[in-house]
């Protein structure tokens, strides 16, 4: 009997801690499962609150999606392939190309029509292949951002950009003009070498409001002296200790050189090949050439910039589409 009774204590024992475990199991259980449910959660409440925003939001009155509406249905409307290559020059004239046909930086093919399904609808669509675009970086770059962006035409659609760089030859009457301003510019400096000058003393320069087209002195108007880029320096001045008449200043054409060997002599040199040049020059102290198409710099002569025989110039082919409702 004592045996049964400590057999049944023994179980009672066990029991309550088979209770207890069980308790324990559950629990742990249900702490898992809410510790995994909290992110979804969290998820939950970002997805109420962002509908929430949403519902929130006050829907536009019937005349503002009437003008939504409209303004797509404007946007969409058909045009015909001259208007389209009229957009597309207006465009390329407003980024800085030169559009005239004889210039050849702009060329554009007429264009192809197509039928196009996109999201349930149906588009015509007019597709320009192989247009070509050249001049200055910046000036072609903003020609393909206007595409790109739709500034023009909302509807409009960049589909493909090729670049590359070119060099062109400046030819005719630019290329003639480049040539001598270059000439002009390389006389000096050889003027200016041969007779040891850093500076030149009194150069014919841009403050005194006139430039000339007489690179010597003129047989023509003996009462007159006339030169570039300095016709004011005495022979004394450059170091003449002799008994004759050397001319004065620094031109580059006849020039009076005296001799470093024997400042008691000087011979005539010319650093340009033509006493007239077409264009009109001043030049500073340093050597600095500047080109103008008249006498009258401080009454507003024309200064041309740029002597190089060449530039490089780029040349961008892109494909643009243009969508409509047929």
């Amino acid at each position: 009997m004592g045996i049964i009774q400590a057999l049944l204590s023994r179980f009672r024992h066990m029991g309550v801690l088979i209770v207890i475990g069980i308790f324990l199991i559950i629990y742990i259980a249900i702490g898992i499962v809410y510790f995994q449910q909290g992110p979804q959660q969290r998820e939950l409440e970002e997805q109420i609150t962002n509908l929430s925003l949403i519902v929130a939001k006050p829907l536009g009155s019937d005349e503002e999606l009437r003008a939504e509406y409209d303004e797509v249905n404007r946007l969409l409307a058909p045009i015909t392939n001259s208007d389209a290559i009229a957009m597309l020059v207006g465009i390329a004239e407003k980024s800085g190309i030169d559009v005239a046909k004889d210039a050849g930086k702009l060329r554009i093919n007429p264009a192809t029509v197509r039928e196009e399904k996109r999201g349930g609808g149906t588009y015509q669509v007019l597709s320009f292949s192989n247009i070509t675009v050249q001049g200055d970086y910046d000036r072609v770059m903003a020609f393909i951002s206007a595409l790109d962006f739709g500034e023009t035409l909302e509807t409009m659609v960049l589909k493909k950009v090729t670049i590359r760089e070119v060099e062109v030859v400046f030819v005719d009457e630019e290329g003639a003009r480049r040539a001598e301003f270059r000439s002009v510019a390389a006389a000096v400096s050889a003027m200016m070498d041969a007779n040891g000058l850093f500076e030149l003393p009194n150069p014919m320069s841009f403050d005194g409001g006139v430039a000339t087209n007489l690179m010597g002195d003129d047989p023509d108007t003996e009462e007159m002296v006339e030169g570039f880029p300095d016709i004011t320096t005495l022979a004394a001045d450059k170091g003449y200790t002799g008994t004759g008449s050397p001319g004065d200043g620094y031109v580059l054409y006849g020039h009076h050189k005296i001799s470093t060997d024997d400042t008691t002599t000087f011979s005539i040199v010319n650093y340009i090949t033509i006493l007239t040049t077409t264009y009109y020059y001043t030049c500073e102290a340093d050597g600095t050439v500047r080109q103008f198409d008249g006498a009258n710099v401080a009454r507003g002569a024309t200064e041309y910039v740029g002597s190089e025989e060449s530039k490089l110039e780029t040349v961008v082919i892109v494909d643009v589409a243009i969508y409509t409702k047929p």
